[in-house]
């Protein structure tokens, strides 16, 4: 598969510690990195590095957007990267009217999203946007902001968001208990995926990896980025452990 390149990358490391909820799973250092996220609170609308405009040349747009308010329970705003005319980079927002909680109870009885229908899921509503035009379209960055929190979803490979969407937000679900520290505190943003920095690569390397998309379904389910009120800075929630991990933020601009 050729991956071509994203805008924006953005390198974070973190030393971890320990507290109540905060539980050191590795015995060293260890680096992260969130794709096309600047720092925190700028996603692509507020990155100034990234050019976006409300699209016109996209055949089918409306319909779309509108399919998308009435299946999400939303308001949605779709804007587009501006980079050359051979593709449309888009950047969707959905906005809800309701908490995570809410939202997650509609998604496991099936009536928010519409994932169990087979034609007019969102990939396949994605899809049928793709036919009417002649260049490629691709989804950059998807979120959901709702009234407890924001969850940023980032590509990390060619239509990874339409391939994942579904299952991104079941683990969402699956790991609610695990991230809100108990349901005692929710995140007010949500960061999905970031990656951890293999200690044999270099900077370089690591930096390469994320802008050409050389990642897999897996990254997605290994280390979200969190923001709580609660915390100066952004912590880490390991999936695998089911853990939530502090650390120092460093950044490094691609």
């Amino acid at each position: 598969m050729n991956h071509r390149p994203t805008k924006t990358s953005v390198f974070m490391r973190f030393s971890y510690g320990g507290g109540s909820w905060l539980k050191s799973t590795f015995d060293r250092n260890a680096n992260f990195l969130l794709p096309n996220m600047p720092s925190k609170h700028e996603n692509f609308r507020n990155n100034p590095s990234v050019r976006l405009n409300r699209s016109n040349r996209i055949e089918g747009l409306c319909s779309f957007k509108k399919d998308l308010e009435k299946y999400f329970f939303s308001q949605v705003a779709i804007h587009e990267c501006i980079e050359d005319s051979e593709s449309a980079k888009l950047v969707l927002e959905i906005s809800c009217n309701f908490g995570i909680t809410e939202m997650l109870h509609h998604l496991n009885i099936g009536t928010w999203g519409n994932f169990n229908s087979p034609d007019l899921n969102f990939s396949e509503l994605l899809e049928t946007l793709k036919e009417s035009n002649d260049f490629d379209i691709e989804i950059e960055e998807l979120s959901f902001f709702m009234k407890d929190t924001s969850i940023i979803i980032n590509k990390i490979y060619d239509e990874s968001i339409p391939e994942q969407l579904e299952a991104i937000l079941q683990s969402l679900s699956e790991n609610f208990v695990h991230f809100t520290k108990g349901v005692t505190e929710i995140p007010y943003e949500i960061y999905v995926p970031i990656f951890e920095e293999s200690l044999i690569e270099n900077d370089m390397t690591l930096m390469k990896n994320i802008i050409y998309g050389n990642h897999d379904i897996q990254d997605y389910f290994k280390y979200w980025g969190l923001y709580f009120y609660s915390d100066d800075g952004a912590l880490i929630y390991d999936l695998k452990n089911t853990a939530i991990i502090s650390g120092d933020l460093h950044m490094l601009n691609w």
